[in-house]
C-alpha cells in the first residue's frame, strides 16, 4: 500500500533542547528533517492536531534525567492526521485515511512526538477517527480515553444500573471522559470540580456536582452527605492524584468498593502505593482496595475509544483552548495551570 506521493523534507517540530520548563526547553525548528518512508506495517501521518498532557511537561523535566540517550526529542502524545505513506505490510490503512491515537514515551524519547507536521507510528497503534468527529476533537481521545477505557475495565462491576460513582477531578479531559463512560454505563455519577465548572460536568452527564472549593476538606463533607450505607460510593476515579481522600475514603466507600487513581500528584511515587497496597489493616491501613493505574498506549485502546464514541456512549471531547503551533508553549502553559476544562489542543497543519 506505498504511495507515489512524496512529503517534503523539512517541517516544522518543537524541539526539546535542555530541560526544563516547556518555555526553557523548547524550540520551534522551522527546518527538521521529515521522518523517512515508513517501512513494515508503519505509516506516515501529516499531524493536523496535537492535544497536551502534564505528562509532555513531566517528560521535558522530571523524566529527562532518567532517559540519558535522548537527543533533542520532539515532544507531545497525543494527535490526529492523514495517512500519506504507508509501509508494504500495512494492511488496513490506506493513503488518506483520518487517524487518531497515543504514542508511547519511548517513541517520544527517540524523537518521534507529535508536535510535529509529520510522523511515523505503527498501523496497530491508531484508530480510525470516528464518524462524524473533526480532527480536533479526535485529537483529545488518546491519553485521557485509554485511559478512562483501562479504569472502566478495572471497575468490572460497574453495569448494573445500580453503581455509585464519585469522579474527583471531574471537569478536566481526563475527567470528562470517565464521567461519561461511567453514566453510559448506567452508573449514578457524583462529580467533584469546582462551582463554576458545575453546569459544564453536569452536561457530561454528572447526576451531581460538589464544589470542592465550597467543601473543604472535602473528605469531610463526603463522610457527612455520603456516609450512610445506601449513599456510599462503589467506586472512586481520582483524576486528580488525592491521597488523604484515599486515606480517608472508609467513610464514603463501601466496604467492597474500589478507590482508582488514574494520574500522577501526591497519590504517586513508590512509597504511597506500597503503604496504600500492602499496609496492614491492624497498623491503621485503609481497609479499601486501591489501584493505581499507568499506561501504556495501545491501539486495542484506541479502537475500543473510537467505538465508545460511535456508540454515542462519549458524546463530547471537550476542548479547552486551541493555539497554533508557534503557540504550543503558551498550550503547554494553560496545561500546567491545572484549570483546563477538557482538553488543550495544537493545531499542527497549516
Amino acid at each position: 500500500m506505498a504511495d507515489d506521493a512524496q512529503p517534503p523534507t523539512t517541517m516544522k517540530a518543537w524541539v526539546a533542547v535542555r530541560l526544563g520548563t516547556p518555555r526553557r526547553a523548547m524550540q520551534l525548528q522551522p527546518a527538521w528533517p521529515v521522518p523517512p518512508p515508513p517501512t513494515g506495517a508503519n505509516i506516515l501521518v501529516r499531524v493536523a492536531y496535537a492535544a497536551l498532557n502534564p505528562a509532555d511537561v513531566g517528560f521535558l523535566s522530571f523524566l529527562s534525567p532518567l532517559l540519558p540517550f535522548r537527543r533533542t526529542p520532539v515532544p507531545g502524545l497525543d494527535f490526529s492526521g492523514t495517512v500519506v505513506q504507508a509501509g508494504p505490510d500495512v494492511a488496513g490503512l490506506g493513503v488518506g485515511a483520518r487517524v487518531c491515537g497515543a504514542l508511547s514515551v519511548g517513541m517520544v524519547a527517540t524523537n518521534s512526538g507529535t508536535l510535529a507536521e509529520y510522523i511515523v507510528v505503527p498501523e496497530g497503534l491508531v484508530a480510525v477517527v470516528p464518524r462524524g468527529m473533526g480532527m480536533r476533537e479526535a485529537a483529545g481521545l488518546g491519553i485521557v480515553g485509554q485511559t478512562a477505557v483501562i479504569a472502566h475495565r478495572e471497575a468490572g462491576g460497574m453495569g448494573s444500573g445500580s453503581s455509585r460513582v464519585l469522579v474527583n477531578g471531574a471537569s478536566g479531559g481526563l475527567g470528562a471522559m470517565v464521567t461519561q463512560i461511567a453514566k453510559g454505563r448506567g452508573a449514578w455519577v457524583v462529580g467533584v470540580c469546582s462551582g463554576g465548572n458545575g453546569e459544564f460536568v453536569r452536561g457530561l452527564g454528572a447526576d451531581e456536582t460538589i464544589d470542592y472549593t465550597a467543601h473543604e476538606p472535602l473528605y469531610e463533607f463526603l463522610a457527612q452527605k455520603h456516609g450512610d450505607e445506601q449513599q456510599q460510593f462503589d467506586y472512586v476515579f481520582d483524576c486528580v492524584g488525592h491521597q488523604v481522600l484515599y486515606e480517608r475514603s472508609p467513610a464514603f466507600l463501601k466496604p467492597g468498593g474500589k478507590y482508582i487513581s488514574l494520574v500522577g500528584g501526591k497519590t504517586h511515587g513508590v512509597l504511597p502505593v506500597l503503604k496504600n497496597n500492602l499496609w496492614p489493616k491492624f497498623l491503621w491501613g485503609t481497609p479499601r482496595t486501591y489501584k493505581i493505574l499507568g499506561l501504556a498506549p495501545a491501539g486495542e485502546y484506541m479502537r475500543e475509544v473510537a467505538k465508545l464514541v460511535e456508540d454515542g456512549v462519549i458524546k463530547k471531547v471537550p476542548i479547552d483552548s486551541e493555539y497554533s503551533m508557534e503557540q504550543a508553549v503558551e498550550g503547554y502553559e494553560r496545561v500546567i495551570t491545572k484549570r483546563a476544562r477538557g482538553k488543550v489542543v495544537v493545531k499542527v497543519a497549516p
